[in-house]
């Protein structure tokens, strides 16, 4: 089966919200009983507002059908020795459906997100790794680094 991946546009914002919801029921953070209609309405609003500006997303699509995202959101943080420019790259909501696991989607879509950034003026990608995903960004050359930490207000 012939994979194609493209860069998103503003006319994939119903692609983009059915992949996310996609994965917040796999991860058990919404079901078929959660009122999700405001979640779709903002994910929409984000969507529309902020793709390419400070978000980048890339789609793989077999058969016509899309199986499977990477996100990008770009912010600015103070310069440092390593990014004297400041400009990096979180990359999320990476999923592939279940029944498209195991044939490239991931690391095809994460390689364009590498190469759109190293023609860009970005000089760092990270993200947070599911188990299952960390051998994919070890690949291709993603390095460990565990002293994230996070506080939700």
């Amino acid at each position: 089966e012939l994979m194609e991946i493209y860069k998103s546009t503003i006319n994939d914002k119903e692609n983009f919200i059915n992949m996310r919801v996609s994965l917040f029921k796999e991860l058990g953070e919404i079901d078929e009983n959660s009122e999700i209609d405001e979640l779709v309405k903002e994910t929409g609003t984000y969507y529309t507002t902020h793709i390419d500006k400070d978000l980048f997303c890339w789609f793989a699509k077999i058969n016509d059908r899309i199986v499977a995202v990477a996100s990008m959101c770009i912010f600015c943080r103070i310069p440092y020795f390593q990014n004297p420019v400041g400009l990096e790259g979180y990359i999320l909501n990476v999923y592939t459906l279940p029944e498209f696991r195991k044939k490239g989607a991931a690391s095809k879509l994460i390689t364009e997100i590498i190469a759109f950034s190293k023609n860009s003026t970005i000089k760092k990608l990270w993200l947070n790794s599911s188990e299952a995903g960390k051998e994919i960004y070890k690949s291709l050359g993603f390095k460990e680094n565990d002293n994230e930490m996070e506080l939700f207000l």
